[in-house]
């Protein structure tokens, strides 16, 4: 009485609340007719709520929605429903996903092969390319830029130190190239090293790296990608824990992916102590997925000493290296120790990966820089445009403030021994790969030799075609690689197999160690040689942060190849009569891992 007429149409009452609610009741407008031609006019009630509609089909989907919605209590519920949208609507919206993925892909400026399968992948398999992609994609231009904008960066900021000017009269011609090659690609200055020792297997690795920790008396900085919690873990976590009770300021960076599953605790001693631990890269599930963190790794392996001593190499701290079944199936690797100069590129390299995973900005002798609070060193600075210029020149003084490495540090060089070049890469760094076109360059300049050594043989394009070349040129071509049964990764055992017969048809030779995994990493060119982390693969080459030692020595270098010579000892090689009819299993097997190649 008194109250807003309700429409015409039954009615029900809520079992809950008690009241009664309109039921969806279509009412004809006035001046409409019903006939079937045009499509009667109506004003549809929807929970008790009058929506003017145009033509029986929004009638129809009106009431169907309102009764839809009043029972959508499964999933079964939500799918019927989604058939009954318009098939339109669904091919406008596959057309826009088409052509925003497509922009998104080509604006990353990737080889035109990658570009052409990502976006058939995204476009045909949608989900699954689009979960690939999410999780694989390398979102390479991105982190370059952003690291171009980043205020302090220590690898850049320190190539004055104790850095050679120019580059020496009696280095032979090849080997200024690559010197050339490094300074522009990596910022790779070149320097002397007072000392440069092989350290050919893993235990004398270890034991340097204890002796080492045991005579530190400033700074101990250690990066690893894989840092277990066994036994050579705990061993190495103790020695560093002891020295930071003396009062040596210990730094350790591992990489979260690479040592997923190290339980927090075992650093607890270390904290206690007053050591510092970082990791980069952490993964928080899902959020990994967005980030693609998942995709670039910290895969370098550093220890320096008081910026004194320096290791580089392929050796993790993990157990696996010592053999610790005693079935002789120990991985085989080795590691090279400077002291000196040199010693300033990895610093600077650990310096700059310890900014990015934490924050913290320190100097070459070990002391960090006091950042205040509203200051974040590991974010780009604000753009230039006219909405960000106060906050540019802010964000810029307080970088200035705080830059250790401001003015650029100018140190004179003291050391008198071999030549060495520290170069680093990675998918944030000028030239993404700056390693690859190193190791391109001296396969493409060598005239004797070219032996190299490698777990993991997934050659891009370029760097087949130089082995290749190479081996037709007459060069002594020789890769040893580990044998299928001990690779740690059998997808990647059975894609480089799939390299084998353009080798062997180039003349190159190929070998599998048989003695436990084959870990090492390392090229020799003629009279030059490379150790360093980077395998010969896409995954090293174009996506994960990496080192490399590259050695201007040839005494150095022959020690490298009597190492080499040992252990095909050990190996078995691999003739072109071995290739002959490989069963239909294997083909299958090495294609389709090759396929999959870019993804390893």
């Amino acid at each position: 009485m008194g109250g807003r007429p309700e429409p015409d149409g039954d009615r029900e009452t809520d079992p809950e609340t008690g009241r009664s609610r309109g039921r969806v009741t279509p009412t004809l407008e006035s001046g409409a007719t019903t006939g079937p031609s045009d499509g009667p006019r109506c004003s549809t009630f929807v929970q008790g709520r009058a929506v003017p509609g145009s033509t029986s089909l929004a009638r129809s989907l009106a009431v169907r929605y309102a009764q839809r919605t009043r029972t959508m209590t499964s999933p079964e519920a939500w799918l019927a429903l989604a058939f009954e949208i318009p098939r339109a609507a669904y091919e406008v919206a596959f057309g826009a996903y088409a052509l925003v993925v497509t922009a998104l892909v080509v604006l990353e400026r990737r080889r035109p092969t990658a570009t052409l399968a990502l976006v058939l992948a995204l476009v045909f398999v949608p989900v699954l390319g689009l979960l690939a992609y999410l999780v694989f994609s390398r979102r390479v231009q991105r982190r370059v830029r952003r690291r171009a904008r980043r205020p302090i960066k220590p690898v850049d900021d320190t190539r004055g130190v104790a850095n050679l000017e120019q580059i020496p009269e009696d280095l032979p011609r090849p080997a200024r190239g690559l010197v050339r090659l490094a300074l522009h690609s990596g910022a790779a200055p070149l320097r002397r090293s007072e000392t440069v020792t092989l350290l050919p297997t893993t235990p004398a690795t270890f034991e340097a790296f204890a002796d080492a920790i045991a005579s530190a008396t400033r700074t101990i900085h250690c990066e690893f990608y894989i840092w277990r919690d066994d036994a050579t873990g705990r061993r190495i976590t103790a020695l560093l824990a002891e020295r930071a009770r003396q009062g040596v300021t210990v730094r350790v960076l591992y990489d979260h992916l690479g040592s997923w599953g190290l339980p927090h605790h075992h650093f607890e001693a270390l904290r206690e102590a007053g050591g510092k631990v970082g990791v980069f890269g952490r993964m928080w599930l899902p959020l990994m997925l967005v980030r693609r963190r998942v995709n670039f790794r910290n895969h370098r392996k550093i220890l320096t000493v008081d910026g004194q001593r320096g290791f580089l190499g392929g050796v993790n701290v993990g157990d696996e290296y010592l053999d610790p079944d005693g079935d002789d199936a120990r991985w085989r690797d080795l590691a090279v120790e400077l002291r000196g100069d040199a010693v300033v590129g990895l610093e600077a390299i650990f310096l700059e990966d310890w900014l990015a995973s934490t924050g913290e900005v320190v100097d070459l002798e070990g002391a960090r820089a006091p950042i205040t609070a509203r200051f974040d060193a590991r974010r780009p600075l604000p753009g230039d445009h006219p909405w960000q210029r106060k906050r540019a020149a802010r964000a810029r003084e307080c970088a200035e403030a705080i830059n250790p490495f401001t003015p650029p540090p100018v140190v004179p060089a003291r050391s008198l021994g071999p030549l060495v070049q520290v170069v680093a890469s990675g998918p944030d760094m000028p030239l993404v790969s700056a390693i690859a076109a190193q190791f391109s360059a001296a396969i493409a300049s060598a005239t004797h030799r070219v032996w190299l050594a490698t777990p993991y043989f997934v050659p891009d394009e370029s760097l087949m075609f130089s082995l290749c070349t190479a081996a037709m040129r007459g060069v002594d071509l020789r890769v040893m690689v580990p044998a299928l049964r001990h690779n740690d990764v059998r997808l990647v055992a059975w894609a480089a197999r799939s390299y084998y017969d353009e080798l062997l048809a180039a003349g190159g030779r190929l070998y599998e160690y048989e003695l436990g995994m084959l870990h090492s990493k390392y090229l020799i060119a003629d009279d030059i040689c490379a150790i360093g982390s980077a395998n010969m693969d896409v995954r090293s080459f174009f996506i994960n942060y990496e080192v490399t030692g590259m050695f201007y020595d040839s005494a150095f270098t022959t020690k490298l190849e009597r190492v080499f010579e040992e252990d095909l000892g050990h190996a078995r090689e691999i003739r072109e009569e071995d290739r002959v009819n490989p069963s239909l299993l294997a083909r299958m097997a090495e294609n389709t891992a090759r396929v999959l190649s870019p993804l390893l």
